[in-house]
């Protein structure tokens, strides 16, 4: 079949600029976890459709905001997470949970500051919604609520995040490529025996069994007999777990959100954002699963099969990192908008829902 996104789309300044608008800036994208907003004034910040966004937990309420202060203009909050009230670092503007300047040093000193003006400098509002323990936040104000967007996945993530025990690593990577080749090359197993030969093509994941769910989409893979006797070996050290699947589940939550699981036994999520028209930041997220009842025996167990899974994962998205890079590359000079496969359906299915939210034309490709 025909793909439905051509070639410029990879690499064209003003096709980003429309899709901060038509879709970064219409949907629900995840911003981060809930364990970093546990307690009162713990933050987080984040780019969401080429605006810098801060999600604070104000008496145990999340609230999201422009994360760009009234004054001046500085950034609020200049790291990733913290503690701390809302306070711009430049000259200690504070902000309380409806986004009011309530803290201004020598406010006598501003001529004409009244009450009025205070409430009109409150920062720009965006809602904030939690599936499980992934906080997502929406620059639009019509549009449905998370579940509603997540639909049919609603459940599973919810589920699987749910499951999420002790990080086990952190891993970010700078791609010289557009954000949808990353996205793109996650929804598909067609290339694994190629770049993947002795790393992924080892868990002998495979099969067509995809389920659509809205934009969303969801791969559940049988895995090869070494690896399912491996498993089956050690089903007495994860026998607790609370998330439990038979082989790998990749779950996508359209347009850049992956989590994947092999047995339940880890999880490793990835968030694609873009950077530019062609640079993206890949993050990726390794969770060792939550286990009840551990003891010190299958503590020391997991911990060697945890740390064996952040080095498959890191090598793996080396391999990816390469490709996606050498695909952008060749973009630059493809015409049309290229073939697929039966193994690459959650790729066209991405593509559809792409096409529907920026309002192209289903036929673009030739």
């Amino acid at each position: 079949m025909k793909g439905l996104i051509p070639c410029a789309s990879y690499h064209d300044p003003a096709v980003l600029s429309n899709e901060y608008e038509r879709l970064f800036g219409r949907i629900w994208n995840f911003v981060g976890f809930t364990f970093d907003l546990a307690n009162d004034n713990d933050y987080i910040s984040a780019g969401v459709a080429g605006k810098p966004i801060v999600v604070q937990n104000f008496a145990g309420k999340l609230r999201a905001f422009l994360n760009v202060c009234s004054h001046r203009f500085s950034e609020l909050r200049c790291d990733q997470k913290g503690n701390g009230p809302l306070r711009c670092p430049y000259h200690g503007w504070t902000y309380n949970a409806e986004g009011v300047p309530v803290g201004i040093p020598s406010r006598p000193r501003f001529d004409g500051l009244s009450e009025d003006v205070i409430l009109s400098l409150a920062l720009r509002k965006y809602r904030v919604e939690v599936c499980g323990t992934l906080v997502f936040v929406s620059l639009d104000s019509t549009v449905p609520g998370l579940r509603q967007f997540l639909g049919e996945a609603w459940n599973r993530i919810e589920i699987i995040s749910s499951s999420f025990g002790e990080l086990i690593d952190r891993n970010e990577l700078d791609m010289e490529c557009n954000w949808k080749i990353a996205v793109e090359n996650t929804l598909e197993s067609y290339h694994v025996a190629f770049i993947h030969p002795k790393t992924f093509k080892m868990l002998g994941a495979s099969g067509t069994d995809f389920q659509f769910e809205g934009m969303h989409s969801v791969w559940s893979a049988t895995v090869s007999d070494t690896v399912e006797r491996q498993m089956t070996k050690l089903e007495y050290i994860f026998r607790t777990r609370p998330f439990k699947v038979q082989g790998y589940l990749h779950q996508l939550v359209f347009p850049s959100l992956t989590i994947a699981t092999t047995y339940g036994n880890s999880f490793a999520l990835q968030h694609i954002a873009p950077r530019g028209a062609t640079h993206t930041s890949f993050t990726s997220y390794v969770f060792a699963t939550k286990l009840p009842g551990e003891n010190e025996v299958r503590e020391n167990v997991r911990t060697m099969i945890n740390d064996s899974v952040v080095q498959f994962n890191r090598a793996v998205f080396l391999e990816d990192k390469a490709i996606c890079e050498a695909v952008q590359r060749g973009v630059k000079n493809g015409v049309g908008a290229g073939q697929l496969s039966d193994e690459e359906l959650r790729v066209a299915d991405f593509q559809k829902s792409y096409a529907k939210m920026l309002e192209l034309s289903l036929t673009c490709a030739r």
